[in-house]
């Protein structure tokens, strides 16, 4: 069941910023606005294993925004590539659509299928992220068996 949870929580963070006002088919300037006209902190729970990370978030290939995590908050969005990203997230279009669209249903079951899909590809920067996101996989692959 924990693994379950993390999956969902894993999940939310990558697809949820748009359900946070982000749309990751907009400009980025877009996206900046919103991130600092948030009333609220976007905190990752303490389940998920990414605390003081940087994320690019590119739709197919082309860059979109990056979010910066400091001591699991949200601390910056930018409209340039990080030098010190440590995951490049890349969504595709259709993807996107359906989040839009409010089509999804945040599972692990899902999570593993965007993988196998490609519609969702996280790669990860540097050994040590490599492992972390490769236990993160395997942990939600794992928890697929059982959802």
């Amino acid at each position: 069941m924990r693994f379950e949870i993390v999956g969902l929580l894993c999940l939310m963070f990558c697809l949820g910023t748009v359900s946070a006002g982000f749309d990751l088919s907009g400009s980025c300037d877009g996206i900046v606005s919103v991130f600092e006209n948030a009333e609220s902190d976007f905190v990752i729970p303490d389940g998920i294993p990414f605390g003081d990370d940087v994320f690019d978030v590119y739709v197919g290939d082309e860059f979109v925004v990056s979010f910066e995590l400091k001591e699991k908050k949200l601390s910056g969005v930018g409209c340039e590539v990080s030098e010190d990203v440590g995951y490049n997230v890349y969504i595709s279009e259709k993807l996107v659509g359906d989040i839009n669209e409010g089509k999804l249903v945040m599972s692990v079951d899902l999570y593993n299928e965007l993988k196998d899909s490609g519609d969702l590809k996280i790669d990860a920067v540097g050994f040590g992220n490599s492992v972390k996101l490769g236990f993160v996989n395997f942990g939600l692959w794992v928890a697929g068996w059982f959802s």
